[in-house]
């Protein structure tokens, strides 16, 4: 990006993509880059409006169940005792039509799961990956606090306490949260499946996870990522996708035509 690429951001409006989840930090840096900040966000998420940002909510016919919190819950115990997750199919009694949509798939019919579980589902991942940005981000907060005080320990050791601190050595996650590769596919359709339908065809997409702008790139061939140009606070780096025409594998793949015709920018940490 150029210095004058910098200068038109200011201009521009920005839908954070596909984050629920909005550190302080980055919120003002944002803030203060572009003209408007959107938010998508599921239905019962804790709304992260502050009179800087508009948030946005799937239509009305997306909406979960009202215990749809309870489910949620039942979800986080399991993600508590499990490293990862991959929602499972919802409510025993449908594993059987799981396994028969399942075996059409692989016999090359396509066979499409109701709207209703659709986006249950859909908003269950954006939930839990909400979660996890969060608890990612709390965890490196806590480190940066501990590690920039004196141990309680330090006078009885004496001599015997570590020059460097005792957590000098523990690193922070990446800071932006990023979204493991194994999810990121699952995270990308459950946030098209809620919120494709509300997106200008020109919109400018902003995300704070790298793997997001590199996945972009390799689904349109765009070539390598230039240089990031550095900004008062943050830099960025951006791409301009391709609109594609219509054809049978935008109808197959989602992301091709939730990404077709967008602008995508990372803002790095």
């Amino acid at each position: 990006m150029t210095t004058d690429d910098l200068k038109e951001m200011k201009n521009h409006r920005v839908i954070l993509f596909p984050h629920s989840y909005l550190p302080r930090a980055a919120k003002e840096r944002i803030v203060s880059s572009f003209a408007a900040l959107t938010v998508c966000e599921p239905w019962y998420m804790e709304n992260a409006g502050d009179g800087r940002i508009d948030i946005v909510h799937p239509p009305e016919d997306l909406k979960p169940p009202k215990d749809f919190m309870k489910l949620l819950a039942e979800y986080r115990v399991w993600m508590s005792q499990n490293r990862g997750y991959t929602p499972a199919p919802l409510g025993a009694g449908e594993d059987a039509t799981w396994e028969i949509r399942h075996t059409l798939r692989h016999k090359g019919k396509d066979v499409r799961e109701p709207v209703g579980t659709q986006a249950l589902k859909w908003h269950l991942i954006l939930h839990l990956e909400r979660d996890l940005e969060e608890n990612r981000t709390s965890a490196d907060e806590m480190l940066l606090q501990v590690k920039s005080e004196k141990s309680p320990l330090a006078e009885a050791l004496g001599e015997a306490t570590p020059p460097n601190g005792f957590f000098d050595d523990l690193a922070p996650f990446d800071s932006p949260p990023s979204i493991e590769e194994r999810r990121l596919k699952q995270v990308l359709s459950a946030w098209f499946g809620l919120f494709g339908s509300s997106l200008p065809r020109d919109g400018i997409l902003l995300t704070m996870a790298p793997e997001v702008l590199n996945y972009a790139a390799e689904l349109f061939e765009t070539g390598p990522l230039g240089p990031s140009m550095e900004g008062k606070a943050s830099s960025f780096r951006r791409i301009k996708l391709p609109a594609s025409s219509t054809d049978s594998r935008m109808e197959k793949d989602p992301l091709r035509t939730g990404l077709s015709g967008k602008t995508l920018i990372l803002m790095n940490a």
